[in-house]
């Protein structure tokens, strides 16, 4: 790719000229739907379980046709690419990185997503302002990067009735001595949550939440929480204790009676 500076291309037109303007700075292994793209960064396009598990606990028959789904935080718009083959009517991503914003348009187009729309803004004003209810509410790795947890979930109850979770979770706390312990009290819940301080914002490689500090949950205050919110009928499809930079869970929440 031959450039004058950095606002111009002048080489051939190609998508891998967009790919490049993001080069090292992928968290996505785009290899994987296209191998004239290099392999590194998560495989999400296709290795990656979590759509597919998503689909077989709040789907219908495996699938989401039909669907209308919100996604929160899409990064690269892997995940998207997933919820489109299996099915979804429409997929709206909510990104509040502004890198993550543009390559998730960039592989809309190097993909041709035709069922996704992706906006750039906060998850939770999303949900606060006046919408539309989604048939399902995809929440991968985003629950972990909120300053309010509960927010979330209690804004994301209210217009949905499904909600897919990946998360990082506090289960040894003296393990994780960088958390803080601060007690919460509100909605007639009566919990812990763990400050985290993000280091490392600013660089390309940054793909935390939008504020300097966040607040982990453990695994029972998540089903508390939900459960407090309606959604009480949850599944832990898959739970990893000693899972990379803290325990992880995977989880499935409705609210009873949902088909």
């Amino acid at each position: 790719m031959a450039t004058t500076r950095k606002q111009f291309v002048t080489g051939v037109p190609s998508h891998r000229n967009a790919y490049d303007l993001f080069d090292g700075r992928w968290a996505s292994d785009l290899g994987e739907v296209d191998p004239s793209f290099p392999r590194q960064g998560v495989p999400g396009f296709s290795t990656d379980p979590r759509p597919r598990q998503a689909a077989e606990h709040l789907g219908r028959d495996g699938r989401f046709e039909g669907y209308d789904i919100l996604e929160l935080g899409p990064l690269e718009a892997a995940h998207s690419y997933q919820l489109e083959r299996l099915g979804a009517r429409s997929v709206l991503g909510i990104e509040s990185n502004t890198d993550a914003f543009v390559k998730s348009l960039i592989v809309k187009n190097m993909l041709g997503l035709n069922r996704s729309t992706f906006l750039l803004g906060d998850v939770a004003a999303h949900l606060a302002e006046p919408g539309p209810r989604y048939d399902l509410i995809f929440c991968c790795g985003i629950l972990y990067h909120m300053l309010d947890p509960v927010e979330l979930i209690r804004l994301a109850a209210g217009r949905s009735d499904r909600l897919f979770i990946w998360t990082h979770y506090v289960r040894d706390q003296p393990r994780l001595k960088h958390l803080k312990p601060r007690p919460y009290r509100g909605h007639g819940l009566d919990l812990t949550l763990y400050e985290f301080t993000y280091v490392g914002i600013g660089q390309g490689t940054f793909w935390g939440g939008n504020r300097p500090r966040t607040h982990w949950l453990d695994l029972p205050a998540i089903l508390a929480i939900l459960a407090r919110f309606g959604l009480s009928r949850t599944t832990i499809i898959a739970d990893w204790p000693d899972f990379p930079n803290g325990p992880a869970v995977t989880l499935a929440a409705s609210r009873p009676g949902v088909a």
